[in-house]
């Protein structure tokens, strides 16, 4: 929803009451039902489901409510008024989610450097290896670091410059999921094609990247980390590498385009999140069953993706959507070499993105104008100890009409 597509045509803009979320509404159907069988049906598979968790859930079930507090932009002329209400910001809302990775995607220029050419790699795991990890409690996270190191030594190997002034741009997630939920941890690194020296400024294109070496010291390094977080014996370690004689599958795609498309797929690539509300097709609540769609494979050579729909149990959904929720102050987005200078600066710029520059950004409409007269609405605060009282006033004085309020025309 907020990192728009770079297609012209834009969806008209919907205020935030008139939508209504297929997603946020399982869970508030269904969330007192799956609280009481989980310990029974899913503790086992998908651990204890913790406090935090617990309150990730309630924030989201009231995400929009007006009883939390909301801001008001009044229209002086006509009366008109918008009401916004304040976001749950839960890691489990969808919406919120997609609002956060805006306000980090639309001032991505702080962070990167668009002028410079950059791949995007995904680093894989192969099916047996994710699945023993899983059984195993693996903490995916770990393998940001191990990307990054493996891509910024193998692009100094192939430029030939093997002294640590000269540094990689990279940029670094992890997801934990593909999103037909199943257990796929894969890193997704955004990384310069160039080397630039921290010392000089000076810029070394590398000619080439020998992708096949990659793999390898993929695997290698992963491996590493098994050994060390005792996932897997030597001799486990061994057979997997006896399999898997070729490495790990690294893919590589170039990230060409103009300065904002480079920033756009950087964040789309990055910060894609592993589910989304439009993914949801039918939810059947006598059933209790939710059908979705999701990718089930892309052709790198072609572009076309390939569809599969699945019916899944509600409560097997919900399951699912907590084990991969990422932890309170996980940090899922990690910066690397020139990137990493000064990232904390940059990153509190970045966070003062707003709601109104997502929507002119996705909508090419000013959210703040009124829809009737084009007039600067004027914008104030209620907060949750008198939300109500306002509300109910204004139910009663206005007529709620495409997400506005206008004010009800009286008789003589």
């Amino acid at each position: 929803m907020y990192i728009s597509s770079t297609h012209d045509e834009k969806q008209p803009y919907k205020p935030g009451l008139d939508r209504f979320s297929l997603y946020k509404n399982i869970w508030q159907r269904h969330w007192q039902g799956f609280r009481a069988v989980y310990r029974e049906r899913f503790a086992q598979q998908y651990g204890p489901m913790t406090g935090p968790t617990i309150w990730e859930v309630r924030k989201l079930i009231s995400c929009g409510s007006y009883r939390n507090g909301f801001r008001r932009h009044t229209c002086p002329d006509c009366g008109t008024v918008l009401i916004v209400p304040f976001t749950c910001k839960s890691r489990l809302c969808l919406s919120c989610y997609r609002k956060k990775i805006f306000g980090w995607s639309i001032h991505l220029s702080y962070i990167m450097n668009p002028e410079l050419l950059h791949f995007h790699v995904t680093f894989t795991l192969p099916g047996g290896v994710r699945q023993r990890l899983f059984e195993r409690g693996f903490k995916p996270e770990m393998m940001i670091k191990e990307a990054a190191n493996v891509y910024w030594k193998n692009l100094r190997k192939s430029a030939g410059n093997n002294g640590k002034e000269w540094s990689a741009g990279i940029v670094a997630t992890i997801h934990t999921c593909g999103n037909g939920l199943n257990y796929n941890p894969h890193v997704h690194l955004i990384g310069t094609m160039d080397l630039v020296n921290t010392e000089t400024g000076e810029v070394n294109t590398v000619p080439f990247v020998q992708f096949m070496r990659i793999r390898f010291a993929w695997m290698d390094a992963v491996c590493r980390l098994f050994r060390k977080l005792e996932m897997f014996s030597e001799d486990e370690i061994t057979a997997i590498k006896e399999r898997y004689a070729n490495g790990f599958h690294v893919h590589f795609k170039p990230i060409i385009g103009t300065e904002s498309e480079v920033l756009f797929r950087t964040a789309e690539y990055l910060a894609a999140g592993y589910f989304h509300n439009s993914q949801i097709l039918a939810v059947d609540h006598a059933k209790k069953t939710v059908t979705f769609r999701y990718k089930s494979w892309l052709d790198v050579r072609t572009k076309e993706k390939s569809y599969k729909t699945v019916t899944m149990d509600i409560y097997e959904f919900m399951a699912k959507m907590l084990f991969f929720l990422p932890k309170k102050h996980q940090k899922m987005i990690r910066y690397y070499g020139i990137y990493a200078h000064g990232a904390g600066e940059k990153l509190k710029k970045i966070q003062n993105a707003t709601w109104k520059a997502a929507v002119e950004h996705c909508f090419n409409i000013d959210p703040e104008k009124c829809p009737d007269c084009g007039a600067e609405m004027h914008p104030s605060v209620v907060y949750g100890y008198n939300a109500e009282q306002v509300w109910y006033r204004m139910r009663r004085e206005y007529c709620l009409y495409k997400g506005y309020f206008r004010p009800m025309k009286r008789g003589p």
